[in-house]
This record gives structure tokens, C-alpha cells and sequence, in this order.
């Protein structure tokens, strides 16, 4: 494919992203094979465009238009090629979101109801948090409960719906500011869901 002009769109480029991704069913990063299957080029190809663009002095959002916009990559591949080299280049840690902060997520599989699930962890996780959540919701398509911890930071809870009589138990950290925090944070979940029947 060959480099072709703009294109304007009246959606903000992250809904877009975000409403793409979604609609994909991508996480994070994309497989080289699907990426190349789908795309027409492999994560090293993208790499070696963006590299010749002098991507590493560009946004997030800037190497997701340039790939999208003049490249024709599709916008869940791009997120994942995006995410991918400011990775590989030092550019983006681990963790690291778009606004600068970071993320922490642990999960594991418990066998147990969906709703017995999420009770039995909400205890353990206001005992952690030292606070109660601000949402619980109990619906088998959003099992989940949220706090707003004192330091800004945004702590979920997820039980997902039952596979074989296991939920998947996810606790989430983001809004995390300090780099430097994120290993004892993700250290500290861990323990809350290993505790978990």
C-alpha cells in the first residue's frame, strides 16, 4: 500500500480507536499473523515505516494517524503497532497509558456463582482500598465494582461471567502516577486475589 493524503473524521481519534478495537476484539497487542493477514505487512515492515517517518519523536496518537491516514493500516492495528514500537523504542513502559499515567491489572480464574464472587472480593478489596466502592454493579455482563482511591488513582474489581464453573476475578489499578509505583501496586493485588477462595 502505498502512502495516500488525510482523510478528516468527526469522531475524536481515541473514540474511534477505542470503538474499533473493541469491535475487533483486540486487547493490547495484536499477533504478528493476524497483524500481517490483515494488514498486508508484519510488525517489522510497520516498524522500519515508522522508523524511516522519524516516528519515535511523534505521539501515540500522531503514529496511529500517520499509519491509519497515510498508510492505510487499520485503525486496531495501528493501536497495536503504536503501543508495540513505543515500546520496543523506549518511548512507552510497560503499563503506560496514553495520558502518561500507568495500569496494573491481575486476574485469576475461581471456581464459584458470578454474584458470590464479586461479594467475597469486595470485602477483601475495601479492606485494601480502606474505603468503600462508589459503583457496584451485579449483572452477569458487568459483574464489577469501582473505587476512587485518595491519591487519584482508579481501582476496579471484575468477576466475569462463569466458563466451566470458574469466573475470571480481575482487579485493576489505574491513574497510577509514578512509574516507580507500579510493581509494589501490582505486588499488593496479586496478594488480595490470591486470597480469593
Amino acid at each position: 500500500m502505498s502512502p495516500k493524503r488525510r482523510r478528516e473524521s468527526g469522531a475524536p481519534r481515541a473514540d474511534r480507536a477505542a470503538e474499533s478495537a473493541r469491535a475487533e476484539g483486540v486487547a493490547g497487542t495484536t499477533s504478528d499473523a493476524k497483524l500481517a493477514a490483515r494488514s498486508g505487512r508484519g510488525v517489522a515492515e510497520w516498524f522500519e515505516i515508522l522508523d524511516a517517518e522519524a516516528a519515535t519523536r511523534l505521539s501515540h496518537d500522531q503514529i496511529v494517524a500517520l499509519l491509519v491516514d497515510v498508510y492505510e493500516a487499520p485503525e486496531w492495528g495501528a493501536e497495536s503497532v503504536a503501543v508495540r514500537y513505543q515500546r520496543e523504542r523506549g518511548i512507552r513502559l510497560p503499563g503506560e497509558q496514553d495520558d502518561g499515567t500507568f495500569a496494573v491489572s491481575v486476574s485469576r480464574s475461581v471456581r464459584g456463582a458470578q454474584v458470590a464472587l464479586l461479594d467475597e472480593a469486595l470485602v477483601r478489596v475495601a479492606a485494601f482500598a480502606k474505603s468503600e466502592p462508589v459503583e457496584v454493579h451485579r449483572l452477569p455482563e458487568r459483574c464489577q465494582a469501582v473505587w476512587e482511591l485518595a491519591a487519584g488513582d482508579r481501582l476496579e474489581l471484575r468477576v466475569g461471567v462463569p466458563r466451566d464453573s470458574r469466573c475470571a476475578v480481575t482487579i485493576a489499578q489505574s491513574g497510577i502516577r509514578l512509574p516507580e509505583r507500579v510493581a509494589d501496586v501490582r505486588r499488593a493485588l496479586e496478594r488480595v486475589v490470591v486470597a480469593l477462595s
